[in-house]
């Protein structure tokens, strides 16, 4: 669990990492035009030794909130600037309507891109 001073400032929000990162998996994965989280052996091996590493996501926490990193595989269909903003939004709805932490910033990395299987 991390501590973040909640968006006040009056007092201390214990927050658990899959807590977070499962909202944001969620709320990524609800946006058109992304196929799936980007799973790849080196995020995996990450993952091993950094707590704040989940499939595909990013946490990093700050004292004036979090820093999210989101790795996805988006259809070659797509706008990318278009799905870009909208898991940005989707995201940051999610978690603040969610969780009393402030967000300081979302950071959307596309890896690659997929014909949608559907």
């Amino acid at each position: 669990m991390a501590q973040i001073r909640n968006i006040n400032g009056e007092s201390n929000t214990y927050v658990n990492k899959n807590m977070v990162v499962s909202i944001v998996t969620l709320a990524t994965k609800e946006i058109k035009g992304v196929v799936d989280m980007y799973k790849s052996t080196r995020l995996t091996l990450k993952r091993l030794f950094n707590k704040n590493i989940g499939n595909g996501v990013k946490i990093k926490y700050t004292q004036n909130g979090i820093l999210i990193d989101i790795y996805v595989v988006v259809s070659v269909d797509s706008e990318v600037n278009d799905v870009v903003y909208r898991i940005q939004q989707n995201v940051k709805n999610s978690i603040t309507s969610l969780l009393p932490i402030k967000i300081k910033a979302i950071n959307v990395h596309i890896m690659d891109a997929e014909k949608d299987s559907l």
